[in-house]
């Protein structure tokens, strides 16, 4: 399967960051002032991320056009038409995106509202909007360098791709990279003051107590499916909070070691106990393939955070945390039909039974609720059957295994 076709929307951002040799023209030389400043900050940086530079990076402005224009290009060259009509197809599926929303336009806009700035790997060039202002010009600096010191000491682009972007390890990646920056950041804004990084509270707690100040700053983010908002959140949030999980452990040495002993799985990311104290490296079942239903669109993995995000779509945020949590790996595969319909069938195991049978009781509920109206179900040990004029749905779970099979 062609590799573009296997994209998560928050790996597909950082991707495009990371692979475009060609951005458009139109960018210009930064003003001398703003490039000694960043050159200071840059450094103050690297002393900070105990990073030394290994060559230099030079510093542009883009206005909102320009970033417009490369984030369309950028992500036209990772994805045909075919394969956003395949990743809308999926996340309208499974309830995390409206049926019909054009899903090219959405991410084009909160890429272009949300980029303050971006390192371009292969022009070893950081790209600064031009309409930042002055106060948050030296914070988002500090972040995007960072991503120039990954560059240059653990080779980031290549990093980055080494996995499929649907895989679930794939997004644990970008939460190490886009954890490590915030982390960085962090810590350049509070050296001033003396404090800790290690001291702050923690981020999602920040980010709760500053939601009104979000949603007046990025009103194109706010609008969007809360889904995306999760996603699009997730390595810089749950990242942060993995990486300050580490300095703790060992300081930036331990993070550095990140980058050769990556996190397998958006769990350990989650839950950094299961990285740095018991291992739980996560395990690939086989998912229901049926060659015979149609064209396959897609596959990959959910993890542990993709799981829960398909469950708090209709449930809520505690009901999904606890029907979600014991994952233990998980592979999915969208089918379209010869009739157009579309056929999902997703194989998951568990840390134990019991927390197999959490998720599917709160799968079922799920399914129950989002599809309501004239619909029969039928439930017995292990087995769960659902017609509806919109979904037919069989799922059966014995000992530490779930199988979903939904219009096969």
């Amino acid at each position: 399967m062609n590799p573009a076709r296997r994209l998560t929307i928050t790996v597909l951002v950082a991707g495009a960051l990371m692979s475009s040799p060609n951005p458009v023209a139109a960018q210009r030389e930064a003003p001398s002032a703003l490039v000694v400043a960043a050159r200071a900050v840059g450094q103050e940086l690297a002393d900070i991320r105990q990073l030394d530079w290994r060559g230099p990076v030079d510093f542009q402005v883009s206005d909102r056009e320009t970033i417009r224009q490369y984030a369309t290009q950028s992500l036209e060259r990772q994805m045909s038409p075919a394969d956003w009509i395949a990743q809308s197809a999926l996340l309208s599926h499974c309830g995390l995106l409206p049926v019909g929303a054009d899903l090219k336009d959405l991410v084009v806009r909160l890429y272009t509202e949300q980029v303050a700035g971006y390192y371009d790997p292969h022009r070893k060039t950081f790209y600064l909007a031009d309409w930042l202002p002055q106060l948050l010009q030296r914070a988002v600096v500090a972040h995007e360098v960072t991503h120039a010191l990954q560059d240059q000491h653990f080779d980031l682009g290549a990093w980055l791709g080494e996995l499929g972007p649907s895989e679930d390890a794939a997004l644990a990646r970008v939460a190490v990279a886009e954890g490590d920056a915030m982390a960085a950041m962090l810590a350049f804004m509070l050296a001033p003051t003396g404090a800790s990084i290690e001291q702050l509270p923690d981020p999602a707690d920040l980010l709760t107590g500053n939601s009104g100040a979000i949603a007046q700053a990025y009103p194109a983010f706010d609008q969007a499916p809360e889904a995306l908002q999760r996603l699009l959140l997730f390595p810089y949030v749950e990242g942060a909070s993995f990486v300050i999980a580490a300095l703790r452990e060992g300081g930036w040495e331990s993070v550095d070691a990140l980058y050769r002993d990556p996190p397998a799985s958006t769990e350990q990311i989650l839950h950094p106990d299961r990285y740095w104290q018991t291992r739980d490296q996560p395990r690939t079942p086989n998912p229901p393939r049926r060659a015979e239903l149609g064209r396959e669109l897609t596959d990959g993995s959910w993890g542990e955070f993709g799981t829960g995000l398909i469950l708090a779509a209709v449930l809520g945020d505690s009901v999904a945390a606890n029907g979600a949590a014991g994952w233990d790996g998980d592979r999915y595969v969208l089918y379209e039909k010869p009739s157009g319909e579309l056929a999902y069938g997703w194989t998951l195991v568990w840390d134990s039974p019991d927390a197999a049978e959490r998720f599917a009781n709160a799968y079922a509920e799920a399914t129950a609720q989002r599809f309501r109206g004239s619909a029969r179900m039928t439930t017995g040990a292990g087995r769960f059957r659902f017609e509806a004029e919109q979904r037919t749905l069989e799922m059966t779970w014995g000992g530490d295994r779930v199988q979903i099979l939904e219009n096969y």
